[in-house]
């Protein structure tokens, strides 16, 4: 059943993000703040000295618990009181001021939440800047992540879905509904998706993240994990690389994708 094409859970699950973003912010957990030190500090690079960089999907905010940088716009589709402007991804109204004006758009596991990811990434090109970037972190919907997803009834997946025929691949009643393998289709194959996207290039395709996730502690959801000083989590982390370079498509987790925009919207 771990190989099978799609899987829709059984409900769907809104998490509880004003006690997630207490519980990260609080956090005395260093395995947590490892791992998401591991999501978020490689974009420093790409954000340093920019002046207008917007997260979509901000969710619980857990990106201001890592980068410390006042310029990041924390948007999302419902208005939380951390959340500086609301935005519907599927519409990215952010208006007249932002066209072409965006350095950097940050999306971390949110993409898969968009219902038409592809006219997403499109409306984003228009108000990103020539050279700007989008720096995403999605879920891999690799052997492990199927297994968690059937275990725990958690998240659903589709890799039937064509994500480049413009048009929702579910349903977007609920902001909550999902198809983790958005980034798997879209990004898996680096040609495919620049003849599809060609005023995009993609910078960096990366996988990663086993143990490091499982043991965790959960970010969206609170689950039981073993409490790790830095050293042990650095060697999880080695070992986590070794597992996903020999066997991708059954340990790796997350995939980190970097879009440069590199030519203006055609389409």
């Amino acid at each position: 059943m771990f190989f099978l094409k799609e899987y829709k859970a059984k409900k769907i699950k809104a998490p509880d993000n004003f006690y997630n973003r207490e519980r990260i912010m609080s956090s005395g957990n260093k395995n947590l703040i490892y791992l998401l030190n591991k999501r978020f500090s490689w974009m420093k690079k790409y954000i340093n000295r920019k002046k207008v960089i917007i997260e979509l999907g901000s969710g619980n905010g857990c990106i201001k618990k890592i980068i410390d940088n006042k310029k990041i716009i924390l948007t999302d589709i419902i208005k939380y009181p951390w959340i500086d402007k609301k935005v519907d991804m599927l519409k990215i109204n952010l208006g007249k001021k932002y066209l072409k004006k965006v350095d950097v758009f940050i999306i971390n596991h949110s993409l898969h939440h968009c219902a038409n990811p592809t006219l997403t990434l499109e409306k984003m090109s228009n108000y990103l800047k020539k050279n700007g970037f989008i720096l995403i972190n999605e879920p891999e919907t690799s052997f492990f992540l199927k297994f968690i997803q059937i275990v725990l009834d958690d998240e659903s997946w589709s890799l039937k879905s064509k994500v480049f025929n413009r048009k929702s691949i579910f349903n977007p009643k609920s902001p909550w509904i999902s198809n983790t393998a958005v980034a798997q289709l879209l990004f898996k194959n680096d040609k495919k998706f620049c003849k599809h996207f060609p005023q995009y290039k993609i910078v960096e395709n990366k996988l990663s993240e086993f143990f490091i996730f499982l043991n965790s502690g959960g970010v969206n959801s609170s689950f039981f994990h073993v409490k790790l000083n830095n050293f042990f989590l650095r060697m999880l982390n080695v070992v986590d690389k070794i597992l996903i370079f020999f066997l991708p498509n059954v340990f790796a987790l997350n995939r980190t994708i970097v879009l440069k925009k590199i030519n203006e919207n055609k389409k």
